[in-house]
């Protein structure tokens, strides 16, 4: 017969049954919170670290600003790059004055915005006196109240000056590689430029010797000699223009931007290919829309680009038979919304499909003995003005290049843009 247990031993035993589950929860509590804890820890001696990393690199810093105590705080490296003493007590005032006098609007303008982005960044220039211009990146969010009243602004800041001098760098390097490739290409033309500067000098020589016959008769023919003069000032005129416009594309200078008539800058090209034009047997033919609009743009550099594709033209035609070498060039105001396009169009040996893009790629050419830079530096050309260069494959025989180039709006261009505003 089994033993029956009694209501309070019952009780007893339920009430230390209920004390050992509620003992084991508080210990699982415990343990999961102190594992909780570790966890945060380990994250936040990370997140310390990560921290301690970007302070130590010298081109990094932070720093901030609280307008209700009008106090501010910085990093020993933001105190570096902006050029403050590490024991200097920081104001609004003095964060201010680190920036250079012409960049200051642009900063009292973006913390009083109304309506501002999550985050701005800008890039000014630091007030240093008496040295080179100091360029920086800030990086900054303003922190405000109900109202939209600025409570706070926290940032980073970055040196920019290394990474300015390594664009001004590579950009040299780029002018002097356009400047060796325009050379290069004239020197393929040198012989026909010489034949075209001889038609002038030899018609001005035979010129001046008719002259001197004509003077020592008798009875002078003035008329004969005021025409046989002015066709030594045309032929003289003509061959200046071809010797003005070679030294042009010989003489490196810097980029220069000007409003451009783009009839006037194809004669330039054409008076120069004329001779490459006359040798090869090529026929031209120019189509240009009524009416265009003035471009924006560097004349030697846009000279450059197009001589260079009717010589590669010219090239593409060369197995050609000499009645069947046609080039036309093609300039279209309304073909793309708020830019030019030009096309030069030849009917050669064309470009195989896989190598429409290829061929823009540095040395990469289909010409035995070529750089395969022409192409690609014209494409860099291009781009810096702000247009496109592609190649198609015309839909009879032969390639066709176009590029486009902006519309001159009329209003002035900003050489360099101070301050721009992005939305993180």
């Amino acid at each position: 017969m089994a033993t029956q247990l009694t209501p309070t031993l019952q009780t007893v035993i339920g009430l230390a049954l209920l004390l050992l589950i509620v003992v084991s929860a508080l210990v699982a509590f415990s343990l999961e919170q102190r594992r909780r804890r570790f966890s945060a820890e380990r994250v936040a001696a990370a997140g310390e670290e990560r921290l301690a990393l970007l302070s130590s690199m010298s081109s990094f810093g932070f720093w901030s600003w609280d307008r209700a105590t009008d106090s501010g705080w910085a990093n020993e490296n933001a105190r570096s790059i902006l050029g403050l003493e590490q024991s200097e007590l920081l104001t609004g005032q003095s964060l201010l004055a680190a920036i250079h006098p012409d960049d200051r609007p642009n900063v009292l303008e973006a913390i009083n915005a109304t309506t501002r982005p999550a985050t701005t960044e800008m890039e000014l220039r630091l007030s240093a006196p008496g040295s080179e211009v100091r360029w920086i990146t800030v990086k900054a969010c303003a922190y405000c109240d109900a109202d939209g009243e600025v409570l706070r602004v926290a940032g980073y800041v970055v040196d920019d000056c290394q990474r300015k001098r390594s664009a001004a760098e590579l950009q040299k390097l780029q002018q002097k590689l356009t400047h060796l490739t325009r050379v290069a290409m004239l020197g393929e033309l040198a012989g026909a430029l010489a034949h075209e500067l001889q038609q002038p000098l030899t018609a001005i020589l035979c010129n001046a010797h008719a002259a001197q016959i004509l003077s020592r008769q008798v009875k002078l023919n003035v008329a004969d000699l005021q025409e046989i003069l002015e066709e030594i000032v045309n032929d003289d005129k003509n061959a200046g223009q071809i010797i003005q416009r070679l030294r042009a594309l010989l003489i490196r200078g810097e980029t220069h931007f000007q409003r451009l008539d783009i009839a006037d800058l194809l004669d330039d090209v054409l008076l120069l290919a004329r001779g490459t034009l006359r040798e090869r047997n090529v026929q031209i033919n120019t189509r240009l829309d009524k009416d265009i609009p003035d471009l924006r743009g560097d004349r030697v550099e846009l000279q450059q680009v197009l001589l260079n594709l009717v010589v590669n033209a010219c090239e593409a035609m060369s197995a050609n038979p000499a009645r069947d070498r046609r080039l036309e060039i093609v300039v279209d105001a309304g073909a793309d919304a708020g830019a030019v396009r030009i096309s030069v169009l030849d009917c050669g040996r064309g470009i195989h499909a896989d190598q429409l893009e290829r061929v823009f790629d540095p040395f990469f050419t289909t010409k035995q003995g070529g750089l395969g830079l022409g192409l690609s530096i014209s494409h860099s050309i291009i781009a810096a003005h702000g247009g496109r260069l592609w190649a198609t494959r015309r839909t009879d025989r032969g390639a066709a290049f176009h590029f486009t180039l902006p519309i001159q709006t009329g209003k002035e261009d900003h050489e360099r843009i101070i301050a721009h505003s992005v939305h993180s």
